[in-house]
């Protein structure tokens, strides 16, 4: 029925993702109305008879103008007016590819539900409710005891939405946007979002955060009651990123502080986006404890994985909440490293550090300037001899210039690689796959490698990654990395210590390689 409405629809030039809501809104509300007038027999009615009682009582002020004449209304409603609006709704969002705009998986609605039964929660609000169709679709939380306010900015959709819950008394449907102040008088128990995750928003110059995360739950937080709970989607960067996003976190948990944290799985949003994503729970009365945990997908529900308890106090006392490092089967010695005595010191402080240029293939021709990439890194160190080179003014690209002793290391991909730039004759620049760390005379770039490659650093760089499957890391998020500070003594006296034993390594396995090659050969010699 729904594929028969669109491709009368595309046939007619009723295309966008609001048209197509538009006419199966118009068909359904002029069901509504015959139905509510009593009017038998309202699938046999004349096209004409029809089309008039869609046009008095349906009317163009709120819907528009019908693009079409009777006959067409006639056909569309011949396919459409038994159709289920909400079904509708998410199948014609979902084929959507012009918008793009997230649909979020049913598993995130179900664990709000979850927690609303949990904490006897009875109103609730759900923002940008098109984002939620599918969760909406599942599990039918309005059909529960439930007083529901759904939220959406798109007037169309807010028309379809008061269209299919007329019947429902305990669904309120509200045009208005999460990224400005909301003036309502209701105050709600839960509330729901997923905000637009990278926008930056035109706020008031005395805001402390421009973030739309960030900006969409300061909006929200004067609509949630005493004792209620907030529960947002968030991007990776908002657990950890420097700048004003700290201050945002730190501000926030102390207005309304967070009770959840967990980390979704890898892959849930896609196609829509392929970021780490984290749900967190904020409520505005005084908590003992802070769960974290990692969610896993069971049969389509979110389950969890892992979870540990940390108590409010330390939790207020955290930098960031990057929750990832927490839940590591190996955090215990990442707090031994946390709380070590030596003295430690962020890269920002002792390092210049920045990201490549970025280079289509197009550009990639015979030139002076050999640009180094992702492939060149290999068993930790740069194979020179197989860069790939522009044709480039040199001025143009000094910023990107790698020196003698950088440390590069990878940003994208699918493998964290790093290695000290040996030096070269000409210029080499990094590629935007490649952050390249440039130390001051504090710190050694060999020994930085070293920490880095650890245990312990392989945890710290693992939790900035803003990806899940391909790696994405920003170089604001690296300066915050914490290094132990050693003298220059104890920094050479490891580096020499680790140089030796890996040739030491490599020495022993060339010669029990070339020492199999020869048993095999003489084996396979003497089989003849």
């Amino acid at each position: 029925m729904i594929e028969s409405f669109w491709n009368i629809c595309l046939l007619h030039d009723i295309s966008s993702r609001d048209q197509l809501l538009r006419e199966a809104v118009r068909v359904t509300h002029t069901r509504n109305v015959l139905e509510q007038q009593k009017v038998a027999n309202h699938t046999l009615l004349e096209p004409e008879v029809l089309f008039r009682w869609m046009k008095e009582h349906v009317g163009e002020r709120e819907l528009g103008h019908f693009p079409g004449d009777q006959y067409l209304f006639y056909k569309l409603y011949q396919a459409g007016w038994n159709i289920d609006l909400l079904e509708y709704a998410l199948q014609t969002l979902q084929q959507d590819r012009v918008t793009g705009g997230i649909i979020v998986h049913s598993g995130i609605m179900d664990r709000f539900v979850t927690m609303c039964d949990h904490h006897h929660y009875q109103s609730l609000l759900i923002t940008e409710t098109e984002k939620y169709i599918r969760g909406l679709v599942d599990k039918q939380c309005f059909k529960q005891s439930f007083r529901l306010t759904l939220l959406t900015e798109n007037y169309i959709f807010a028309k379809l939405l008061k269209v299919y819950f007329e019947p429902y008394p305990n669904v309120n449907v509200i045009q208005g946007s999460i990224y400005h102040p909301l003036p309502l008088n209701e105050k709600f128990e839960a509330i729901l979002a997923i905000p637009n995750f990278g926008m930056k928003m035109d706020e008031d110059d005395e805001v402390t955060i421009r973030d739309s995360e960030g900006v969409a739950v300061n909006h929200l937080i004067p609509l949630l009651q005493d004792g209620g709970r907030i529960s947002v989607t968030f991007p990776a960067r908002m657990m950890f990123q420097s700048g004003s996003i700290v201050t945002w976190r730190k501000q926030t948990n102390e207005l309304i502080p967070v009770c959840n944290i967990n980390l979704l799985p890898d892959g849930l949003f896609r196609p829509f986006t392929s970021i780490k994503t984290y749900q967190v729970e904020f409520g505005n009365l005084p908590a003992k404890e802070v769960h974290l945990g990692r969610l896993q997908l069971q049969k389509m529900a979110l389950v969890s994985e892992r979870e540990i308890t940390i108590h409010a106090e330390q939790f207020l006392q955290l930098e960031n909440w990057r929750i990832d490092m927490m839940l590591e089967e190996d955090h215990d010695l990442l707090h031994v490293f946390q709380q070590a005595a030596v003295p430690k010191v962020k890269l920002r402080d002792v390092a210049e550090i920045f990201r490549g240029k970025s280079i289509l293939k197009q550009n990639l021709k015979s030139g002076s300037i050999r640009v180094l990439n992702i492939s060149n890194l290999d068993d930790s160190e740069v194979i020179l001899d197989e860069l790939e080179t522009i044709d480039e003014e040199e001025r143009k690209v000094r910023r990107y210039e790698i020196l003698s002793d950088d440390l590069v290391m990878t940003c994208r991909g699918t493998v964290n690689k790093m290695a000290v730039f040996p030096g070269s004759e000409g210029i080499v620049i990094a590629s935007a796959n490649i952050i390249v760390i440039r130390f001051k005379s504090t710190i050694l770039s060999q020994y930085a490698k070293i920490f880095l490659e650890s245990p312990v650093g392989s945890t710290l760089i693992k939790g900035l990654q803003r990806g899940t499957t391909v790696m994405n890391l920003n170089p604001a998020d690296v300066a915050e990395i914490e290094i132990p500070l050693l003298t220059k003594e104890k920094q050479i006296d490891r580096i020499n210590k680790y140089n030796e034993e890996k040739q030491r390594y490599k020495t022993i396995v060339q010669e029990a390689t070339t020492r199999w090659e020869q048993v095999k050969n003489q084996l396979y010699g003497e089989l003849y």
